[in-house]
């Protein structure tokens, strides 16, 4: 039997030494520089507020109560340059303070400086690196809070609307919207915002990828008018928007089978399908016309993968407006192409879709892994705050970690 002999030590051990890397990341995002904007408030600094709140979401925690268990943790002060550790009432009545001056706008650029400063990959899909733009649901079932009502999920909650940029899914942009929002409602200014910050960080062509749900004329007017600026700079900007063929357009099932009657090829017995590219006139609010391009697909199906023979033929339309100047079938590809991150591999416990389609629902398994789908705050502006820390925590903590880190060991 082994001779084992135990030792007092003087040394401070913690189970959150992670933090050290949390707190580096602040002082290169510039977190202290909010205390010019924003006053000391009885000896406790604003940034001690912001970092404390985001060091306990890195550890999983969202509760404000939760905070009480580190005001005498030494490890926790020092590892996030803490002045002081807050209470929760103390942390819960800053925040909201903080909510109504608009502490979100002065701090969307963190993550974009933290990304720039420290020159994080951003890989490219094939030509372009993809900035990929979507809304998603948080469940805030059985609860009334400001905001909360029915989603297109069928549950109550939010909606909010992200974006993600390279096959890493750096997140440039969160923001909370109530549940019954539609999709394309201020899309436009969010597309304004966000479209800068990816600018910033890659001199790489960018794709812009959308659902359906941002098919609207006015959205690829917008779309036409940024390539322009792009295009004026020096700069290539290209998108891939999902048609939403709505009632009118498929009403009509003969005269798509008459244009796609020279395009038709088979894929199985049972199954062929036709590409073809259109173009069409769009116009803005203003009534200026942009000539824009939609590749089709008209897929006819009188079997099935079994060879079972249907009664009558089954027929799909899709379609994609574009700017890409590739074949139909790189643009239908380009629209659908999968990105496998490395965290996709760690998450398996969430029951998301993680299908062969780029969407922010793919990375959406990092905000339920750390308690992040329900907000403590009651009004939607304080939620949108806090919405807006989980980003920067995120940002900071997980992706930065585990793309260091981890990535250098077989995950696969």
């Amino acid at each position: 039997m082994p001779n084992v002999k135990f030792r007092a030590s003087r040394r401070t051990l913690t189970s959150h030494a992670g933090l050290s890397i949390i707190g580096q990341c602040f002082e290169i995002a510039g977190v202290d520089s909010i205390d010019s904007r924003f006053p000391t408030t009885l000896g406790m600094r604003t940034s001690d507020v912001i970092k404390s709140y985001l060091g306990l979401l890195c550890l999983g925690m969202s509760d404000y109560d939760a905070v009480e268990n580190f005001r005498r943790d030494k490890p926790f002060q020092q590892l996030l340059t803490l002045q002081k550790v807050p209470s929760a009432a103390t942390l819960r009545q800053r925040l909201e303070k903080l909510a109504a001056n608009d502490l979100q706008a002065r701090t969307a650029t963190w993550s974009t400086t933290l990304l720039s400063l420290i020159e994080a990959p951003i890989t490219a899909e094939t030509t372009h690196v993809c900035l990929d733009i979507d809304t998603f649901v948080m469940d805030n079932s059985n609860s009334k809070k400001e905001g909360v009502s029915r989603t297109y999920q069928k549950v109550d909650g939010y909606t909010p609307i992200a974006a993600y940029l390279g096959n890493e899914g750096w997140c440039l942009g969160l923001e909370l919207r109530p549940g019954k929002q539609h999709t394309m409602k201020e899309s436009n200014a969010f597309l304004e915002r966000v479209l800068p910050r990816a600018q910033g960080l890659t001199k790489q062509p960018i794709l812009l990828r959308e659902d359906s749900g941002f098919d609207s004329q006015a959205h690829l007017a917008l779309l036409e008018q940024q390539r322009q600026v792009f295009a004026d700079e020096g700069r290539r900007l290209d998108y891939v928007v999902k048609w939403n063929p709505r009632g009118s357009a498929t009403a009509d099932q003969d005269t798509w089978l008459a244009v796609a009657a020279d395009y038709w090829e088979e894929l199985r017995p049972g199954k062929r399908q036709a590409l073809w590219p259109q173009t069409v006139s769009i116009h803005d609010d203003n009534k200026t016309e942009y000539v824009v391009q939609r590749v089709m697909r008209l897929v006819e199906r009188t079997a099935d993968r079994d060879g079972q023979l249907l009664l009558e033929p089954d027929y799909e339309l899709e379609g994609w407006w574009t700017s890409l100047d590739e074949a139909r079938e790189a643009v239908i590809k380009s629209a659908w192409s999968g990105r496998v991150v490395f965290f996709e591999k760690i998450v398996t416990v969430c029951s998301f879709d993680t299908s062969d389609r780029s969407t922010p629902a793919r990375w959406f398994p990092e905000l339920s892994l750390v308690s992040m789908e329900h907000l403590p705050f009651i009004k939607i502006l304080h939620q949108e705050v806090l919405l807006g820390c989980k980003t920067h925590s995120l940002m900071i903590g997980f992706r930065l970690i585990l793309s260091f880190c981890l990535i250098k060991i077989n995950l696969y």
